[in-house]
C-alpha cells in the first residue's frame, strides 16, 4: 500500500494539470477569434445575391473583394440580408457590401466609376465627392466578441 500513494498523487497531479491546460487553451481560442455579423437593409429587390467583404487593410477597399480578408455571399429576402464572418481575429476592420444583382461577384460601375448596383460600407459612410468612401472613415475596432454592425445600401 505505501507504494501506491505516490502513484495516486502523481496521477492526480497529472490529471488536474492536464485538465487545467486544456481549459486554458480553449479559453484562449474562444477569446482570440469570434463572429462578426453584418445586417444589411434597403435592398431594392430579391434578384441576385448580396456580397460582403471584410478588409483589415486599405488596399482594395471597398470595390475589390479579391483583396479582402474574407468574402461572404448570401441571398436576400424582403429587402434585408445578413452576412456572417466566423473566426474573426480582434483588430481594425472595414466592411463593404454590394447587391450583386447579376451574380458576377463584382460591383458594376459606370465609365467614370460611379456604382450601378446598390452598395454600402461599415459606419454607413457616404461616397467622397470624387470617389469611394475612405477606408479610415469606415473602420471599426473588433475585440473578438460577437458583434453586429448595420449597413444600409445606397445607389
Amino acid at each position: 500500500m505505501p507504494h501506491t500513494r505516490p502513484l495516486r498523487w502523481y496521477l492526480f497531479v497529472l490529471t488536474v494539470f492536464g485538465l487545467s491546460t486544456s481549459v486554458a487553451a480553449d479559453d484562449d481560442t474562444a477569446s482570440s477569434k469570434g463572429t462578426l455579423v453584418v445586417d444589411i437593409s434597403n435592398i431594392q429587390n430579391d434578384e441576385g445575391q448580396v456580397g460582403c467583404s471584410l478588409f483589415s487593410k486599405k488596399d482594395g477597399f471597398p470595390s475589390k473583394p479579391e483583396k479582402a480578408d474574407s468574402n461572404v455571399f448570401v441571398k436576400q429576402k424582403a429587402g434585408k440580408a445578413t452576412c456572417t464572418f466566423k473566426d474573426v481575429k480582434p483588430g481594425k476592420y472595414a466592411v463593404s457590401v454590394m447587391h450583386d444583382a447579376d451574380k458576377d461577384g463584382k460591383l458594376k460601375t459606370s465609365m467614370v466609376g460611379r456604382p450601378k448596383e446598390w452598395w454600402g460600407v461599415s459606419n454607413n459612410v457616404p461616397a467622397e465627392r470624387f470617389g469611394p468612401p475612405k477606408y479610415e472613415a469606415a473602420t471599426f475596432i473588433y475585440k473578438g466578441e460577437p458583434k453586429t454592425i448595420k449597413v444600409k445600401l445606397r445607389l
